[in-house]
């Protein structure tokens, strides 16, 4: 996979590293990785990075780097939203790591992804940008080389890469609108469970109340930051813990999982910079929740 750029006028005389760094965003570990590899040519020839561009010189960046990602590939369908040679942006069902564990290396996202990616030739790395738990559905952002990780892991601290939730809460949540500001920590008798400390790392969620639901409610949420369980652990921490969340003292109510789907993902394509907004509808056993009431 190669990224080819056209140097403007405004770059004539910069040097070949500063434009890779400053104007197309690649880290200071990929550049590194580029001069160990002499992975930018320009004009089709090989090229020092300390050496000077000029208006209309042509660069060539290889962003394959003959990598792999150690965990077998399976051939589990998957719900593509969206692909292209730079990322992949796919619907997780429920009940799916994203990543393989040491106990459980099979029948995961990574697994199911890395088949495709196979089936496809593409670089078999599996690189998640953002991640879901084993049981929230949903998008999940998936790049296809490191320069793309790096621009859309950026997004993720400005902002511009913003995700967008729906879940059902026990109780009519009587603020229409709001946010929570309040830092998460895990739990010190558990591996698992967190809560809400104030000494732990900063978490913000916002929400608005889509629908109320015979004494649930229907939230649509936004993260700001990424913890680990942030709106499970801030909505019970509200008196609102999410229906079928037994974890942090939900109740389950035709769902034997948290009601949480991550719906909407908007960001910025890592590459040409176009906004792209992509949607997930609710999976079926949320909606049975709707049915049932």
């Amino acid at each position: 996979m190669k990224l080819n750029y056209q140097v403007k006028a405004a770059e004539a005389g910069l040097t070949a590293e500063k434009v890779l760094r400053q104007n197309l965003g690649f880290s200071r570990g990929m550049v590194r990785r580029l001069k160990r590899t002499g992975g930018v040519l320009v004009n089709g020839q090989a090229f020092y990075l300390n050496r000077r561009l000029q208006e209309g010189d042509l660069l060539c960046v290889n962003l394959h780097f003959d990598e792999f990602t150690d965990a077998p590939p399976q051939p589990i369908p998957i719900d593509i939203v969206y692909e292209d040679e730079h990322i992949l942006v796919v619907d997780k069902p429920p009940d799916m790591l994203v990543h393989p564990l040491k106990h459980e290396p099979l029948n995961t996202l990574a697994n199911a992804v890395l088949y495709h990616y196979i089936e496809n030739n593409t670089e078999p790395v599996f690189r998640p940008v953002s991640r879901l738990d084993r049981n929230t559905s949903g998008l999940v952002v998936v790049a296809k080389h490191a320069h793309a990780g790096f621009r859309l892991t950026s997004q993720l601290g400005t902002g511009e890469l913003r995700r967008e939730y729906l879940a059902v809460v026990h109780g009519l949540v009587a603020q229409k609108q709001g946010s929570i500001d309040l830092s998460i920590a895990r739990c010190r008798d558990s591996k698992i469970k967190q809560m809400v400390h104030p000494d732990g790392r900063r978490a913000q969620t916002f929400y608005n109340v889509e629908e109320y639901l015979a004494g649930n409610t229907l939230l649509k949420l936004r993260l700001t930051t990424g913890r680990t369980h942030q709106i499970r652990v801030h909505m019970s921490h509200l008196g609102h813990p999410l229906v079928g969340d037994t974890l942090y003292g939900g109740r389950e109510e035709g769902i034997n999982r948290q009601a949480l789907h991550c719906c909407r993902i908007r960001l910025l394509h890592p590459i040409t910079g176009g906004p792209l907004v992509l949607e997930a509808p609710l999976p079926e056993d949320i909606r049975r929740i709707f049915n049932k009431i």
